[in-house]
């Protein structure tokens, strides 16, 4: 004969998985929205780079263009094809920003009487992509030594610029 004691209380174990679940979908909602935003980000870290690389290789074949030309080529036309969700206001300026500089480098065949100079473009780019997931935001906003709700991305692109021989620097600064 079974006792009352012997019968399994299968009424404790109902429900048990209903905290369990709680306690781990903050921590999967967290792991997917940082998939999402770190999708985003690597998206327009990679615009942003074929964006510099564009801007260098429009310096480096259009003969006679300037700085100033290559950079408005870089933010008006190049950053916003390449980046997803571009907004000029984002582009960053200024000594640490996007900038296009001109230098000279010694070809590697030098000799004292046979001296050649190449003229290198490189396009420094730098755009600050916007955090779109606010708890995700809230966690890596000050990875880039700021917290403004945007993670500043930067490339570099340099190319040699297509011109005939150089015999000397031009007055350029060297690379």
């Amino acid at each position: 004969m079974m006792t009352k004691t012997s019968i399994p209380n299968r009424r404790a174990e109902v429900g048990q998985a209903l905290p369990e679940f709680a306690l781990l979908v903050p921590l999967l909602f967290l792991m997917l929205f940082g998939v999402i935003q770190f999708g985003f980000t690597l998206s327009g870290q990679i615009g942003l780079t074929n964006a510099a690389r564009e801007a260098a290789r429009y310096a480096a074949t259009v003969p006679n263009t300037t700085s100033a030309a290559v950079l408005t080529e870089l933010t008006t036309r190049q950053m916003p094809k390449a980046i997803p969700g571009f907004r000029a206001a984002n582009v960053v300026t200024g000594a640490a920003g996007s900038s296009v500089i001109y230098c000279a480098v010694a070809n590697p065949n030098n000799s004292a009487s046979y001296p050649s100079f190449s003229i290198r473009a490189r396009v420094n780019a730098a755009y600050r992509h916007p955090l779109l997931i606010p708890f995700i935001g809230a966690l890596v906003d000050a990875i880039d030594g700021t917290t403004d709700n945007a993670l500043t991305a930067r490339a570099t692109e340099e190319m040699r610029v297509e011109n005939p021989r150089l015999t000397s620097d031009g007055g350029l600064p060297p690379c």
